[in-house]
């Protein structure tokens, strides 16, 4: 089970590691810092220089006493510093021919400091390691040596300058952000709070004022699926109703029919009364056909794989399978196309498209008429026109033509749904269809159009 994690913790986790992120940085800056010092022995020189100064005019013995001095006052202030592990300066002065008038105690018992060694960048003296600087004037040498400072200690100093300012700075950091948060989600939980106490059958818009601009888009985007779900809410109780409109004809004349046949008089009334049966059946199994095929098109979860094919044989096997209900109308049927037409389509929606635009056609055509189904390609934009010279459709019945269960004046046998079919089947081929007059403003004519590819 998936652990759930609270927001407003995430949020703190997220400043602390900022925090120490920051804390990192200042660090390695004052380390960097630190370490350009060193290489730059800057306070070294400056010290040397100022000592070289101070030992101009003085004799042996004095320079001496003037270093021994300063050596004191240097390392007292360093001890003053409270810095943990921090070790004393070291002071050498000789004469420009190298001969040595003072050396600080760790190094006395050493060899004398020759001018070479001075000038390295670190010096091992008595198994310790400086870095020294040399300074020289007319009459001395000056060399300051400072004790090298591991990195493991430079961070200690510099952590222990930033640790007690970081620790103050975390509480006023976090408590602000903890209030922002807190206060910044109490909208969110109104909202969680009215969701909770609706009842399921209650899709009114929420109504909520969550103050922040950030959080408006949330109820806009739950007001609107609301207002969807009422929308289908109502879509469906129209069609329950609709449905139950249509099976009750049928079915009605099965059962009148049905009676007919228990009474019947003798063998004509009895023929009769089952052929009555057989025709509400069978509008009762096209009507029962149609929903099932309306049903699995609006079907989210249902497979939707696009095959290889050639459109020309498709529309062919539907004119040929078709061509019985032609015959018995009285109506011709012909096949506009090219020799092939090879296309990647999902083939169960245009099987619904070829057929219920046929169907239409030839159920709402008088005998004697002509129905034809018209393919064409260019470039990748497919287009199939089914187009008939009966009655057609008036152009102010066009705009509701694709809803269920309607059906306009003067309309044929048949449930509307057909065209409905249609053009949930075109929405899932990707297909845009139209209505329009047929050739010289006589008849329909459907067209559907889609990109292949």
């Amino acid at each position: 089970m998936r652990r759930l994690t609270s927001l407003q913790g995430r949020l703190l986790r997220v400043l602390l590691l900022a925090v120490v992120m920051i804390t990192a940085v200042l660090l390695g800056l004052d380390y960097l810092a630190f370490r350009s010092g060193v290489s730059d022995r800057v306070a070294q020189r400056s010290a040397a220089e100022a000592l070289g100064e101070a030992l101009a005019d003085v004799d042996e013995p004095v320079a001496a006493a003037i270093v021994r001095a300063t050596e004191l006052q240097f390392n007292r202030s360093r001890r003053a510093s409270g810095l943990p592990g921090i070790e004393d300066l070291a002071f050498v002065l000789q004469t420009r021919d190298g001969r040595q008038v003072y050396a600080s105690a760790p190094l006395q018992d050493q060899a004398v400091l020759t001018q070479l060694q001075a000038r390295q960048v670190v010096v091992q003296l008595g198994g310790h390691g400086y870095w020294p600087w040399l300074h020289e004037t007319a009459r001395w040498r000056v060399v300051l040596l400072e004790p090298v400072v591991q990195d493991s200690l430079v961070l200690r100093w510099l952590g222990g300058g930033l640790l007690p300012s970081i620790l103050v700075a975390i509480p006023l950091l976090m408590l602000p952000l903890w209030w922002a948060v807190r206060t910044g989600l109490a909208p969110l939980r109104r909202l969680v709070s009215a969701l909770a106490q609706r009842d399921a059958a209650t899709l009114t818009p929420l109504q909520l004022d969550l103050r922040h601009t950030e959080l408006q888009p949330i109820v806009g985007a739950i007001d609107s699926l609301l207002a969807r779900a009422r929308q289908h809410l109502a879509h469906e109780r129209a069609m329950t109703h609709n449905t139950a409109h249509e099976l009750r004809t049928p079915l009605a004349v099965i059962a009148a029919q049905a009676h007919a046949l228990a009474t019947a008089p003798d063998a004509a009334a009895a023929d009769a009364a089952r052929q009555g049966i057989a025709r509400g059946v069978q509008r009762t199994s096209h009507l029962v056909e149609q929903l099932l095929t309306l049903a699995g098109l609006e079907s989210p979860g249902a497979p939707r794989v696009t095959e290889p094919i050639d459109l020309v044989a498709l529309c062919r096997q539907h004119l040929v399978d078709l061509t019985p209900l032609a015959d018995a109308r009285g109506i011709e049927m012909a096949l506009i196309s090219p020799d092939h037409c090879p296309a990647k389509v999902l083939v169960s929606a245009l099987h619904s498209i070829l057929d219920n635009l046929l169907r239409n056609a030839l159920n709402h055509c008088p005998p004697g008429s002509q129905v034809e189904l018209r393919l064409s390609r260019q470039g990748k934009q497919c287009r199939v026109v089914v187009q008939d010279n009966g009655p057609g459709m008036p152009a102010s019945e066009r705009a509701r033509a694709f809803e269920r269960f309607f059906r306009g004046q003067g309309a044929g046998p048949g449930s509307g749904l057909g065209l409905a079919i249609v053009k949930e089947a075109a929405r899932l081929l990707g297909a845009g269809v139209s209505l329009a007059d047929g050739d010289g403003g006589q008849g329909l004519r459907v067209t559907v159009e889609w990109r292949n590819g």
